[in-house]
């Protein structure tokens, strides 16, 4: 279970992804931009805030300017010059302070450190000549000693910046620090390819993650829903993943399956139904040539029996002239024609009543005092003797029922099956009562039945009794009877010589079986 690939943990995985993508392409940037602004600071310093000997030659510099001039003639010119020199030793000391406050700036790295006692013993001497020069600057006035003065003050300014360029160039860092960039520079653009390049193979597996678990299953769902809604109900979706979409493959499958089988079944019950249909239809149509016949049959049977019940009563006088034994024959000929004249009378109105299906009343009646009651009748029967009957119920079972047509039904039913099996044969009655219906079961252990038999078995004259004496009447009847209670009766057998099956279901309540 926690292996499980589920969408949520696809899901979680992708934006995990796309998390480390987005880490990763902003730690390079952060990088490159870090490396960036330590190169803007270096050269910022290095040329900024460094200190320069560039600016400080520049500074002792100023002193040769005013030391170049002609030689004045006038004392005005004397004193104008040695202003400028006071100008200009003024500035080159503040150009030497500025030197020195950058170098007091400086970072304490080992390397300016190590240059460090050089420079400082380097400016001190510089400061030395410049003090020396400005001791000198008043003889700038005289006129006897300037020009000695001046040849002075200008080799001291000649030596003071010959100092200066001794003092280490704190500058020198500048290629070294171009040099550093352009390494960072180039590392910085493999990390950033590199990282580039981790991106868009990552980006690449999540598309491709993303089309092998969710759009292609989605796309062979959609498919396949489409092939079943076209009707091809035997198509299923073959998914081998074990997230949700593997479920919903699965039961995308089960429930085509459940449909297809619900449609078979759908199928097999209309033409259940269109062949209980045909029965209906023959039977009525059977019923209505039955009463038809019935009708016809019935007056001649009664103007038949009323001449035997005059000649029977007239029979003194008609037979006075007769011997005792003619007599005697002639009066049990005359009661037998009455008799059985009567007896198809009572046949011919039987048909008739089956033919009308005329209501009978319905009562609460004992199924299992029913089934007694049949096998009772049945058990003494002589032809029966080597089979054994199977009814072991003694608890009551009440269904609301016409109690004469269910006895007429389980004494056919009975019948039927008693007459498929051998010697030594068994049938079994059984009775399982359900929520709204009770069945009724007859098993045995019979000749069996085969498919084209059980189709045509409830048809009116359709019989393959053994002895061939069956009239095919009474499984047609028993199954006219069970249709008027709302019920219905079943057959089943494994084959010819496996033995057969019969069921009939019953409602509880007339009420349902009229619902129904």
């Amino acid at each position: 279970m926690l292996f499980r690939r589920t969408l949520r943990r696809k899901m979680m995985l992708g934006l995990a992804l796309v998390l480390v993508m987005l880490v990763t392409l902003s730690l390079s940037g952060i990088s490159g931009l870090s490396s960036y602004r330590d190169a803007v600071h270096d050269l910022d310093f290095s040329i900024n805030k460094a200190p320069r000997t560039g600016d400080l030659l520049e500074a002792i510099g100023l002193v040769f300017e005013p030391l170049l001039w002609p030689l004045p003639e006038q004392i005005a010119g004397a004193e104008l010059q040695r202003r400028e020199l006071q100008k200009q030793l003024a500035a080159s000391r503040r150009g030497i302070a500025e030197f020195r406050s950058k170098l007091q700036r400086l970072p304490p790295t080992e390397a300016y450190r190590a240059r460090e006692p050089l420079t400082a013993a380097l400016l001190g001497d510089i400061d030395q000549q410049l003090a020396e020069v400005q001791r000198l600057e008043p003889l700038v006035e005289d006129f006897e000693q300037r020009e000695a003065a001046l040849a002075a003050m200008r080799q001291l300014a000649m030596k003071a910046q010959a100092l200066a360029q001794r003092i280490p160039d704190y500058q020198s860092g500048l290629n070294r620090t171009l040099l550093k960039a352009r390494d960072v520079y180039r590392s910085r653009v493999w990390l950033v390819c590199v990282t580039s390049a981790i991106a868009l193979f990552l980006f690449l597996g999540l598309v491709r993650s993303g089309y092998v678990g969710i759009f292609a299953p989605l796309r062979e769902l959609h498919q396949g829903a489409c092939r079943v809604a076209q009707g091809d109900f035997d198509y299923r979706i073959a998914l081998p993943s074990d997230d949700e979409m593997g479920e919903l493959a699965a039961s995308f499958n089960k429930m085509t399956a459940r449909f297809q089988e619900i449609a078979c079944d759908l199928d097999r019950q209309v033409c259940e139904r269109s062949k209980q249909l045909v029965r209906s239809e023959r039977l009525a149509g059977i019923g209505f040539l039955a009463a038809g016949v019935a009708h016809e049959i019935n007056n001649p049977l009664s103007a038949i029996a009323m001449a035997a019940e005059s000649l029977e009563s007239r029979s003194e006088t008609l037979l006075a002239g007769a011997t005792a034994d003619e007599a005697a024959v002639a009066r049990q000929y005359l009661a037998m024609i009455v008799s059985e004249s009567y007896r198809c009378r009572q046949i011919t109105g039987r048909l008739l009543d089956f033919a009308r299906g005329q209501d009978a009343t319905r009562s609460h009646a004992d199924l299992t005092l029913i089934v007694s009651e049949v096998l009772a009748m049945i058990r003494p029967m002589r032809k029966y003797r080597d089979r054994t009957i199977v009814f072991e119920r003694t608890a009551p079972c009440y269904v609301e029922v016409n109690g004469p047509e269910i006895k007429q039904v389980v004494l056919n039913l009975a019948a039927n099956a008693l007459e498929s099996i051998d010697d030594e044969g068994a049938l079994r009655i059984e009775i399982e009562e359900q929520t709204d219906q009770v069945c009724l079961a007859f098993e045995d252990d019979g000749c069996g039945m085969s498919g084209d038999t059980i189709e045509h078995l409830f048809e009116p004259f359709f019989t393959r009794r053994r002895d061939g004496k069956g009239t095919g009447l009474g499984l047609a009847i028993s199954h006219r009877i069970i249709e008027d209670h709302g019920g219905a009766i079943e057959a089943a057998s494994a084959g010819p010589g496996q033995g057969s099956t019969f069921r009939v279901y019953l409602p509880r309540r007339a009420e349902a079986a009229r619902a129904a």
